[in-house]
């Protein structure tokens, strides 16, 4: 009977916990084209709550020194600058509402990767290509326009069969992320209220 009383108390605590948030909504998304994309995962991690994250599951790398375990398949070389790249932990990702996504520390939710390419029409062209080797389908939420599908991973590490994946392009970026539903929904409204006008 105590063990139940702190598991209660302790989700009881969570900041802002359950509270309803109202729906984001933007025209389009607008991210600074002079921010590097670490920059732009560092803005998007520091809305309100902030993401906590490992160091070790994060990192960036530049066009001299692409890291192509993490490029998105279908991601063109071609005019890129730098990327990030972070996964997510189930027990310091807290969404927008307060609510922690889980307590288990080294289970990832979310996996996202920013790419930087040099102008717009080479990230769009990486966008397409993206799309097409992924085969995404266009969709809209939020007003904001992308592509999505229903990506299979591995359920042993992820523990979902299933997850949504989304593909986003802004000016010279690119904007690929997957994880649980409600994580990724989280982590594409953060963006939306991040860069969304």
């Amino acid at each position: 009977m105590p063990l139940v009383i702190i598991a209660l108390m302790f989700t009881s605590v969570l900041p802002g916990c359950n509270e309803e948030l109202p729906p984001v909504q933007a025209e389009e998304l607008v991210i600074p084209s002079s921010m590097r994309s670490d920059k732009v995962f560092n803005k998007i991690a520091s809305t309100d709550p902030p993401i906590e994250n490992w160091p070790f599951f994060q990192g960036g790398w530049t066009a001299n020194h692409i890291d192509q375990c993490c490029m998105p398949q279908g991601a063109f070389e071609e005019q890129f600058i730098d990327a990030f790249s972070a996964a997510f932990s189930e027990l310091l990702y807290v969404k927008r509402n307060g609510e922690r996504a889980g307590f288990r520390p080294y289970t990832i939710v979310s996996d996202i990767t920013i790419l930087k390419y040099e102008d717009t029409e080479s990230a769009e062209r990486s966008f397409i290509n993206i799309s097409e080797t992924q085969e995404l389908r266009d969709s809209t939420y939020r007003g904001i326009t992308l592509n999505t599908l229903t990506y299979c991973d591995d359920p042993k590490m992820w523990d979902e069969d299933s997850m949504p994946c989304y593909l986003i392009h802004s000016g010279p970026f690119v904007i690929y992320f997957f994880g649980r539903e409600d994580v990724a929904k989280d982590i594409l409204d953060r963006i939306i209220v991040t860069f969304g006008v």
